[in-house]
């Protein structure tokens, strides 16, 4: 489900993920069962920082603005992609807070949880919860042992009746992991 006002082009979106209001997703690669909030963003566009004089486009990148192109080729990566065509991937069953921002370039892993208003810079370890600006890893939600039994199981690519037979064993981890490793 897309809420109103949400601006989704050149995206893969899987099944069950929902998406708040007035959030601007583009060129976004999104998993199976994710929650994303209100007013999430993902930012695109890179500025250089160092040595180039100026910031503006004109001086790093052959796109034409306002009718001028001063460059024949871009001597700086304008935009830093996650994989292939997307600047932006989001694992499965990752919940997102209101009002995060995610630059371009950065992979979000299975399970993760991204705190509200967070900025996301630098990619996030499966099952990893986030906060802050600049997000920073708060704590994991899991054990070692525990990720590695989800990652290995991806229940997110399980079909409609497994799910709904294991629904029980969803409410704990260790429940889950004793029905299928034992």
């Amino acid at each position: 489900m897309i809420f109103a006002r949400t601006n989704i082009s050149n995206s893969r979106i899987g099944l069950f993920t929902y998406i708040g209001c007035d959030s601007d997703l583009a060129n976004t690669k999104i998993g199976k069962f994710c929650s994303i909030a209100k007013n999430v963003s993902i930012i695109s566009g890179n500025h250089p920082t160092k040595e180039y004089v100026s910031t503006h486009p004109l001086f790093f990148s052959k796109r034409q603005f306002a009718g001028f192109a001063f460059n024949h080729d871009n001597t700086f990566p304008e935009y830093r992609y996650a994989e292939g065509d997307f600047v932006c991937v989001i694992g499965h069953d990752v919940w997102i807070g209101e009002g995060v921002k995610i630059l371009n370039g950065v992979s979000i892993g299975n399970g993760a949880i991204i705190g509200a208003g967070s900025v996301v810079t630098k990619d996030v370890e499966p099952y990893s919860i986030i906060v802050g600006v600049p997000g920073k890893m708060l704590r994991k939600r899991f054990s070692d042992e525990q990720i590695v039994f989800l990652e290995k199981l991806e229940w997110w690519k399980r079909d409609l009746s497994w799910l709904q037979d294991n629904i029980a064993e969803f409410v704990k981890i260790d429940d889950l992991r004793q029905k299928w490793e034992s």
